[in-house]
């Protein structure tokens, strides 16, 4: 499919189509599980990001939907054509990895072309397929340079170009931003979420990073120990976890052990404290997902409030990042524009205001 036919496409009709199928994939190494029964499908034209820590099954995932590794069980489907026991060759995938692998003796262009080469295409669809994918990462002037002349951003984009040209019915990336530094990474972030939108191809996307993930994806799929968490977009990822450890994974958090009381409606603290809110949990021993955004600190005296001892404060970049103590010995911590506040200083008192808290998971107790 071309760029412009991809494009041209209604987003919505794409993605209600099923590009690629992976069914109860098992997959072991030893005495230890990859891939635990996984079952996932990707929709036609969206971004979906496979997000873990080290060890999870992401890549693994990836590489056996790749045809890269051999599963135990299960299949994988592309557009409906079961490819299990096909070679990565026959899958018309594309790869981009965090190493760039750009052929050193090559022009940019002639790197770009390689693969349609291999696929015996036309000198004039080549040419032109080139053109394409220099616009497309907006980098015609770099055509006859060689990788040693480039930057790395520019290397990964050509990288970028080269996986595209083929016109792959799936577009794989194995934390290909990963080697950069923070700004050039954010800067190719928003260039990747551009190129996607553009080129209209589905991409799988792997990380460990969750802001990388949460900015970049249509769905998030959260792995732990070869299984799939949460599959969500990355609002409900972030808002609405389904479990404590995708809340605790995603994101930076408190998760406060207290006792919700529907009568007085709120929470009573260990150690002494309450806080006013309503939650939609039939128990009384709860876990709150407490989040940076919905803790509002005031000056210690100012009425009512769960006191607090201040333990740092962080100025980054436009907001400030103060971290506070419970007398339980539970940390907060609460994020707000502009520089810090005089009212809140090392080793002071202060008083914090739950806002907006609207996620609890129950816990062992009495209910």
């Amino acid at each position: 499919m071309s760029l412009s036919a991809a494009k041209s496409q209604p987003g919505s009709a794409r993605m209600d189509k099923i590009k690629v199928s992976a069914r109860n994939i098992v997959k072991r190494f030893g005495a230890t599980i990859a891939a635990a029964d996984i079952s996932l499908d990707i929709r036609d034209g969206e971004f979906l990001t496979l997000l873990g820590e080290s060890g999870c099954g992401k890549t693994t995932l990836m590489r056996i939907i790749a045809g890269l590794e051999a599963v135990d069980s299960g299949a994988i489907l592309i557009d409906g054509r079961d490819v299990t026991a096909l070679s990565p060759r026959e899958r018309n995938l594309g790869m981009v990895f965090q190493q760039y692998s750009l052929f050193p003796h090559m022009s940019v262009a002639e790197n770009i072309a390689y693969g349609l080469r291999v696929k015996h295409k036309g000198e004039a669809e080549i040419s032109k397929t080139v053109d394409e994918m220099l616009e497309l990462v907006r980098l015609p002037d770099l055509r006859e340079r060689r990788p040693a002349q480039l930057s790395g951003g520019q290397q990964q984009r050509i990288a970028l170009a080269r996986a595209l040209a083929t016109r792959p019915s799936l577009l794989m990336l194995d934390e290909p931003l990963g080697a950069l530094d923070l700004k050039l990474r954010r800067q190719l972030q928003a260039e990747l979420k551009r190129i996607h939108r553009e080129s209209g191809t589905t991409f799988l996307f792997v990380t460990h990073d969750q802001d990388e993930a949460l900015f970049l994806s249509d769905r998030v799929a959260v792995m732990r120990a070869g299984q799939i968490e949460q599959l969500d977009d990355p609002t409900r990822i972030y808002c609405n976890p389904a479990n404590r450890f995708v809340a605790d994974f995603v994101g930076d958090v408190t998760l406060l052990d207290c006792e919700y009381d529907a009568m007085r409606g709120g929470i009573a603290l260990e150690g002494g404290g309450f806080a006013p809110m309503t939650l939609d949990v039939d128990r009384r021993c709860i876990t709150l997902v407490v989040r940076p955004e919905n803790v509002r600190l005031a000056p210690a005296g100012g009425g009512e409030g769960l006191a607090c001892k201040v333990e740092d404060v962080a100025y980054q970049a436009g907001t400030t990042l103060c971290t506070v103590r419970l007398p339980s010995g539970a940390v907060l911590k609460s994020r707000g524009l502009g520089a810090p506040s005089p009212d809140f200083v090392l080793g002071g008192e202060a008083l914090a205001h739950l806002d907006d808290c609207r996620v609890a998971f129950i816990r062992e107790g009495p209910a």
